[in-house]
């Protein structure tokens, strides 16, 4: 508990690993143009997000969707 886990992103042209930390309510991601630079993000449902991600057909759309809609804020 309170434990970073990164999730490896292998069928995405955008995305190359998501973290997920619930004791921070963050969710780094790391584009495939720089995959060792993760961009953080605050997040009241990392568990929610997480689940949903695993599932995603198109990551990076859904991630789009994710910050354009208020569930991903920029810090």
């Amino acid at each position: 508990m309170g434990q970073m886990e990164v999730l490896e992103i292998t069928n995405s042209s955008a995305i190359s690993k998501i973290s997920f930390n619930d004791e921070t309510s963050e969710v780094g991601i790391a584009y495939t143009s720089s995959p060792d630079t993760f961009y953080i993000f605050e997040c009241d449902e990392v568990s929610s997000v997480k689940k949903q991600i695993e599932s995603a057909e198109s990551v990076g759309r859904f991630v789009s969707e994710l910050i354009k809609n208020g569930k991903l804020v920029t810090i």
